[in-house]
Parts: C-alpha cells; structure tokens; sequence
C-alpha cells in the first residue's frame, strides 16, 4: 500500500494553498471550483490537497480542536536551511515559534492560514 495523498481541510482555502505554494515551494496542480479545493504537489512527488472542512463530520480544524499535537512537517537538509526558511516565512506575519534543539532535531513550529500547524526541522540522522 502507499500513500496516495494527504488532504487539509481549511476554511480560507486559497489561503492555505497560498501560503504553500509561497512559501513551502509547492507547485499548483488542480483547482476545483471557487476557494473550493487546491491540489498541489513538491518535488518529491508529495500530492497536497487543500480543501474545505467538511460540514457533516463537525467541521473545525486541529487547532482549534485542541489537537496541537496533529500537524504536518518537513525536514530540511541542514541547520542552515532551517534558520533560512524561519527567515524567509517570519515576514509573513503567522505565529511562528523560534528554532530551537526540540525532541532530538532543530526546529521551528507556525500556524499557518486555516490554522494548520506546520513543523519545519532537521534532524541529524536523516
């Protein structure tokens, strides 16, 4: 079995899908109708679908859930790269945390439009 895609819902889903294709180097694929879903990919092959919530499961989003530990995250090659991208994305204006040594990697952790909460690391063993 592999991992076909993942899909974030989000109420401001241009947003979303905005911010990573600014800011998270992602490239858009597909869009359906108006604000209504974004398909997006990385290099690496990774499909991101952003979407909606969907209304009849409950809506909400993991942050506003009280999920703070749910959320997606990249690993960068190096240190350096990690303090490159927390200087790129701070300008933005999200909350966003400072890197720091977390859990045996360097990291930095943001809420991102539709309150997603992205981790963006290195980690000396991968």
């Amino acid at each position: 079995m592999r991992l076909n895609h993942l899909d974030l819902h989000s109420p401001v889903v241009t947003e979303t899908a905005t911010f990573f294709i600014e800011h998270l180097g992602f490239t858009l694929v597909e869009t359906r109708g108006k604000d209504a879903f974004y398909r997006l990919a990385d290099d690496a092959g990774m499909v991101l679908v952003i979407s909606p919530p969907i209304a009849k499961l409950g809506g909400g989003d993991q942050v506003s859930l009280g999920l703070q530990t749910y959320h997606i995250g990249f690993l960068l090659p190096e240190r350096l790269a990690v303090e490159d991208a927390y200087r790129r994305i701070l300008p933005s204006g999200i909350r966003i945390t400072e890197p720091e040594e977390r859990h045996g990697a360097y990291v930095f952790y943001m809420v991102i439009p539709g309150n997603i909460l992205v981790e963006i690391g290195q980690r000396p063993d991968a």
